[in-house]
């Protein structure tokens, strides 16, 4: 019984369940006749189930392959959302429900911190523990929903589907360039950045070497679409060797505000597809960068602000 419970609790386990919702995913479209795309989109589910599912057993080169496929499959513009439920079909449930329609987001959040408070007090890896409540409280979220409509399973899953091809590939893109961070921090890319500040900002100048850092964090940022993935390669490439060492400036006053001056590239970008793009595709925009040209000024305030905060709170701490 232990070992089952901790199977069932391992990071693998929840990688393993969001396979298989994906491959399910998958044959509802094989099997959905007035789909424009059902052969190309089933495939680039099925591929990603896959991925899920056998990624930490299978050799890197095959996963790798996996991946292209799916961007071959993409490439070619074979995947397409289906035709859906129509609006009105989904409007009736949201009106009969009225506030408890939020009772399943909010069970989400829930059994994320109480996975993430018990590895605390159990003394394991919190982070792993957050990831594992986050899975199981999307299994809770989908029994709750059940509960308050009295759906039928299948109505879940293809409801999920219709949401799912909604948003498309973007979805994967944060874990694609997540793992493109690690290879640019592998890749000391982030050396060759500091290398070019150094030839254009005098050593000494503080200001200026604050400016370029939260330049370089923004703009890595936009290309990443992910402040998390750029601020290794800026952090280690750019911040410590030329703001923290040389002025004896504390990590975590220095670390925090180059994260989110970072964060505000990430309003400005459309690779930050989770944030910028998805919202668009779910609220059918006319404008795909709506929300970017809303959130533009408000980013370039927040880091122009961010900028001089972490040039003062240096000077005001270093001296």
């Amino acid at each position: 019984m232990d070992t089952l419970l901790r199977l069932a609790l391992d990071l693998e386990a929840v990688y393993g369940l969001t396979g298989l919702v994906l491959l399910v995913f998958a044959t509802l479209t094989f099997l959905d006749r007035q789909h424009p795309r059902r052969l190309g989109t089933g495939i680039f589910w099925l591929l990603l189930g896959l991925v899920f599912i056998f990624g930490g057993v299978l050799p890197h080169w095959v996963t790798g392959c996996l991946v292209l496929g799916m961007v071959a499959v993409d490439g070619a513009g074979w995947v397409r959302p289906g035709p859906g439920a129509r609006p009105a079909e989904r409007a009736e449930p949201v009106r009969r429900l009225d506030n408890r329609i939020f009772l399943p987001v909010l069970v989400i959040p829930v059994m994320t911190f109480l996975f993430a408070a018990a590895s605390r007090v159990l003394g394991q890896d919190v982070n792993r523990g957050t990831l594992v409540g986050l899975g199981y409280g999307g299994l809770a979220a989908m029994l709750v929903a059940l509960g308050l409509t009295r759906a039928s399973p299948r109505r879940l899953f293809e409801e999920g589907r219709r949401l799912n091809e909604t948003m498309g590939a973007v979805n994967i893109l944060p874990q694609l360039l997540a793992s493109l961070g690690i290879i640019f921090t592998a890749a000391k890319v982030g050396e060759l950045i500091a290398g070019a500040i150094v030839r254009a900002v005098p050593e000494h100048s503080l200001f200026l070497l604050v400016l370029a850092t939260c330049l370089s964090m923004a703009a890595f940022t936009i290309v990443m679409g992910n402040s998390f993935a750029a601020f290794p390669v800026i952090a280690t490439g750019v911040l410590v060797p030329l703001i923290i060492e040389p002025f004896q400036v504390d990590p975590a006053l220095a670390g925090i505000l180059t994260l989110t001056a970072g964060s505000s590239g990430t309003l400005m970008t459309p690779m930050a597809a989770n944030f910028n793009i998805i919202p668009v595709a779910l609220l059918n925009m006319r404008d795909q960068y709506g929300v970017i040209r809303f959130q533009l000024p408000f980013a370039l305030a927040i880091w122009s602000l961010h900028v001089v905060v972490l040039w003062a709170m240096i000077r005001l701490t270093v001296g």
